[in-house]
């Protein structure tokens, strides 16, 4: 999701309250917002393979491939992602780390031919172990569609789960991680494929789920960080990413040491951020 003015063709428009509402005008009590640049000085459209790259690792990927890149990532990224990751380089520095989404198990029968996302090309060369939906039942993992009305859909034998019950078995998996990232791009799908109504009710219920897992946090201790790789919902007069900034997000402890590289923010700035943070704990 990206920032955009209020207006017909934004569903954010719609939110009055919780932390979905900062983006569109509204300054709900204990947030930051700072608006982020995602194309990075790169011609063209931010697409995920690079912004992903980019926000997780600090590092202008769309510069170092010379373009964006949609969908996977190559072989270049991929190298990036193993090497400065900010799953891997926390974790070296001995923080306590994991990653929350949940995997099928058709993923893991066809992992040797499955293209591999950002996220989890992130998540497996950090030596991270990926989530089951044995995990899920447990209630230590949470899916991309946090509800799970996908998986019930597709004939698994889950209960489909409120955003609010979703929201604080996140909260809750923070424990005494030092970070833990949730990866949920149903925005995104939607932005690309749905109407203004069916935009308007993912966001609704996400933001149900983000409040939610708020409740579970110490804003005295904790810190949350909501961003993007790209916009793309916020405008659904088209069904393409925008050239919108992001958002970077903040709640919690130490907002005002969130650190920035100089110059205008940009979603670089998120890991160096979070570095930024964790070093100071």
């Amino acid at each position: 999701m990206g920032l955009a003015p209020a207006g017909l063709d934004n569903p954010l428009s719609i939110i009055e309250a919780g932390p979905l509402a900062s983006l569109c005008g509204a300054a709900p009590v204990g947030f930051r917002l700072i608006s982020a640049d995602a194309r990075l000085g790169v011609p063209g459209t931010p697409q995920s393979a690079t912004g992903g790259s980019s926000l997780f690792t600090g590092v202008n990927a769309p510069a170092l491939v010379g373009k964006h890149i949609q969908g996977y990532p190559n072989t270049p990224l991929r190298e990036l992602l193993s090497r400065e990751s900010i799953l891997r380089k926390t974790r070296e520095r001995g923080a306590r780390v994991d990653f929350a989404n949940a995997y099928t198990s058709r993923f893991f029968e066809r992992s040797k031919t499955r293209h591999r996302s950002v996220t989890t090309v992130m998540a497996e060369s950090s030596g991270i172990p990926l989530k089951r939906v044995k995990d899920l039942k447990r209630g230590e993992a949470v899916y991309r569609d946090f509800t799970n009305r996908i998986l019930v859909e597709s004939g698994l034998a889950l209960e489909e789960i409120s955003p609010e019950v979703a929201g604080g078995r996140l909260g809750r998996m923070t424990g005494s991680l030092d970070l833990l990232i949730y990866e949920y791009f149903q925005t995104d799908i939607v932005g690309h494929r749905g109407t203004f109504e069916e935009a308007s009710e993912v966001l609704e219920s996400l933001n149900r789920f983000l409040q939610a897992a708020l409740c579970e946090l110490d804003p005295d201790h904790d810190t949350f960080v909501l961003s993007s790789d790209h916009g793309n919902i916020e405008d659904m007069s088209n069904s393409s990413h925008t050239l919108n900034n992001v958002p970077i997000l903040l709640w919690g402890k130490m907002l005002g040491e969130f650190v920035f590289s100089g110059g205008s923010p940009s979603i670089l700035d998120v890991s160096r951020g979070i570095h930024a943070l964790i070093g100071q704990r």
